[in-house]
């Protein structure tokens, strides 16, 4: 068995930012009165995001208060989704900064910044020196201000970086191109900006247009929802140009594979299911809403130009896709193995001691494992662990 670790969490310095901004926005009204005007937009906001996935300018990005209930409840929720994803690429997927000069990132819908300032932070965690420049794009000029407020205003969270804002309407066109090349291009549930709908030619077209502006290192992110019509929408969209063009798939599968879901009729979805402590503003917020706060659930794509790292072939690497369930005498799940195909793991709960069911509690949908001993039956379907000692967690892992 490997130990985790963690992802760096959600600064108590933003938390406090945004609740600080929300009390300015309303200087005369009570702590309870400003709750309960930010539950309101948050509410409706919720039901955007999760039900109509109907999008206009008016939606949040004109008005202060929709600006400042995504800041105080799901920026938080974008931050760390962001973060897990961008960990993934350093920590698994072999992604190593420019050995010289600036590290660039273009954040194309990017809000209030909750992706790039995310993105700034993580790689500062993970030890990458190299000067930062964050160029954000949004329709949104009231929100681009937002961003370079926050980042003005908490510099020590991200030293040695940057941070230029564009305004631009991606439902139009795509930016203008630019001089440089990035080293990552994000699309943090901005996508629907671009290519509306589940359209798969239309953002396979939109996705292999963006990602001419990335360099030969380099990794367009692209980060959606859980829903199943839209991640099945990304991950065919991500086949048809790893198919068609000299763009390779880095993630979430291996091997440069595509997501086997998107093409079958599985019961199961590409998606991420995360647990996190919510900070203790969302958790007030949330307090009469009962909207789910523990769990991130996200679906993500790596596109680069670059050959991916390989990964063994068979049942011995795997990404968890299923919940972990407990059946009599066994638990089991469903993984995607090295050569993308679909299996069922199971190990005996009678080969587990109490730190055997706590590491067993502790796996997540989206985790990376390696097995060092298992058996195959079924004509390989169905592949038995023999103890939890055979598992190495290779994401997230120490």
């Amino acid at each position: 068995m490997s130990a985790r670790i963690g992802i760096p969490s959600y600064p108590e310095e933003l938390e406090d930012w945004w609740w600080r901004k929300a009390g300015g926005k309303w200087p005369d009204a009570t702590e309870s009165r400003i709750l309960n005007l930010l539950r309101e937009e948050i509410t409706t906001q919720s039901d955007r995001f999760n039900k109509e996935r109907a999008f206009t300018h008016s939606s949040y990005g004109s008005r202060d208060l929709s600006i400042l209930a995504y800041g105080n409840f799901f920026f938080p929720r974008t931050w760390m989704q962001n973060s897990f994803v961008l960990a993934e690429t350093i920590d698994l997927r072999g992604w190593k900064g420019p050995r010289k000069g600036p590290l660039r990132i273009l954040d194309l819908g990017a809000g209030s910044g909750a992706g790039g300032l995310a993105a700034l932070r993580l790689l500062r965690d993970r030890g990458i020196e190299n000067p930062i420049q964050l160029h954000a794009v949004d329709y949104s000029g009231k929100s681009l201000s937002y961003l370079r407020s926050i980042h003005a205003a908490n510099g020590h969270l991200w030293p040695r970086t940057t941070v230029t804002t564009e305004r631009h309407d991606l439902s139009k066109t795509l930016p203008p191109k630019t001089p440089h090349a990035y080293d990552f291009v994000f699309l943090s549930s901005s996508l629907n900006e671009i290519s509306s709908g589940t359209d798969v030619s239309a953002v396979a077209k939109s996705l292999n247009e963006i990602s001419k502006v990335i360099k030969t290192s380099g990794l367009l992110v692209v980060i959606e929802p859980a829903l199943r019509a839209v991640c099945h929408c990304l991950h065919r969209a991500a086949a048809n140009i790893s198919e068609s063009s000299e763009l390779w798939l880095h993630g979430p599968y291996f091997n440069g594979s595509p997501c086997p879901f998107a093409s079958t009729k599985s019961r199961y979805h590409s998606h991420e299911v995360r647990r996190r402590t919510p900070p203790e503003t969302v958790r007030r917020l949330n307090q009469p809403l009962g909207l789910s706060i523990q769990d991130l659930k996200f679906s993500f794509i790596l596109l680069g130009r670059k050959k991916p790292i390989p990964f063994d072939q068979g049942p011995s690497v795997l990404r968890l896709v299923s919940p972990v369930s407990k059946r009599k005498g066994i638990y089991c799940f469903i993984g995607i193995g090295g050569d993308t195909e679909e299996r069922t793991y199971e190990i005996q709960t009678r080969t587990l001691d109490v730190e055997g069911h706590n590491f067993i509690d502790l796996l997540e949908r989206g985790d990376v494992l390696r097995l060092r001993e298992w058996e195959t039956f079924e004509e390989s379907r169905l592949v038995r662990i023999p103890s939890t000692d055979a598992i190495e967690i290779l994401w997230p892992s120490g």
